[in-house]
């Protein structure tokens, strides 16, 4: 598939409250370990990355995620379903459009990716979906 950066929405994407979802965490490490670099493109509204992760589970870590590719609106000023927020992620990951995928829950959201060029997923059951796009993603 040729994906080096994958993109993740936070909110019922990779957490759901103070939880991981289903082979969320697994999926980053996995991703990471197959050099396919990972990053975040997130709605927050006002919250900075502290008052954020208060509300993440405790071991979530914005540490897992590369610096500069780490998108937060409430940091860049852009909000998804915006298309700038994704062209503005793939310029930070510098990469061609289609070597980076979003994966959010969001219809709107992955179609918004899509129109900037991007690769999407879109997650409704994170415990079979995730290993479905380990696999496709990892050969």
């Amino acid at each position: 598939m040729s994906i080096k950066v994958v993109f993740f929405d936070i909110g019922n994407t990779l957490v759901s409250g103070k939880q991981w979802l289903p082979g969320a965490k697994e999926i980053i490490l996995q991703l990471k370990a197959n050099q396919i670099r990972v990053g975040l493109i997130s709605n927050t509204g006002q919250l900075t990355p502290e008052e954020l992760a208060e509300r993440l589970p405790a071991d979530f870590s914005f540490d897992e995620f590369e610096e500069g590719i780490t998108l937060l609106s409430s940091e860049v000023g852009i909000e998804k379903p915006a298309r700038a927020i994704f062209t503005l992620a793939i310029q930070h990951a510098d990469v061609s459009p289609w070597e980076a995928m979003f994966v959010g829950e969001s219809l709107i959201e992955t179609v918004a990716a899509q129109s900037a060029g991007m690769r999407a997923a879109r997650i409704t059951n994170s415990e079979s979906d995730y290993p479905e796009l380990l696999k496709q993603l990892t050969g």
